[in-house]
């Protein structure tokens, strides 16, 4: 997933990087996903849009861990 604009912190990737051997991708074919796009969008959600109460976009949503820090 790409997230662009003027308040995104870029150049770095977001996430944890698994590789790319066979061992490490999903079903042995599939990039493995690391961070759900719920995350993603519910800090745009929050910290852009200034929605605090995510779940009520995501209903049932419990954001696990922290933010990822993507805007500054």
């Amino acid at each position: 997933m790409f997230v662009i604009g003027g308040g995104v912190k870029g150049g770095k990737v977001y996430g944890r990087w698994p590789g790319l051997e066979r061992e490490q991708l999903y079903e042995g074919c599939d990039w493995a996903v690391t961070t759900g796009f719920r995350g993603v969008l519910g800090e745009l959600v929050s910290g852009h849009l200034g929605q605090s109460n995510v779940e009520r976009v995501f209903p049932g949503y419990e954001r696990a861990g922290g933010a990822l820090g993507l805007l500054g």
